[in-house]
């Protein structure tokens, strides 16, 4: 348990959270949140490669186009897949 001031917080936010009002701006941050990890974990983008903002921009565009690439594929996969 959280002292008391802290613990009434925390319940007024919880509830905050459960509101569609709070729920749909997060809906769009969650979004962009994964397209990051899947970068980051997936693509390696955490570290770069290279030195120097060019070529550090050329590879977070190339992996932004990989990445794109194979989620297409994958949406492409399972239309046809799920059509059957």
């Amino acid at each position: 348990m959280l002292p008391e001031p802290q613990q009434r917080i925390q319940t007024r936010v919880r509830r905050e959270q459960k509101s569609s009002n709070w729920q749909r701006p997060y809906a769009i941050r969650a979004g962009c949140e994964a397209t990051v990890s899947e970068a980051v974990h997936a693509h390696g983008l955490r570290h770069c490669r290279y030195r120097g903002l060019a070529k550090t921009h050329v590879q977070h565009v190339l992996t932004a186009a990989g990445t794109n690439i194979i989620r297409l594929r994958r949406h492409l996969i399972w239309r046809v897949c799920g059509s059957r």
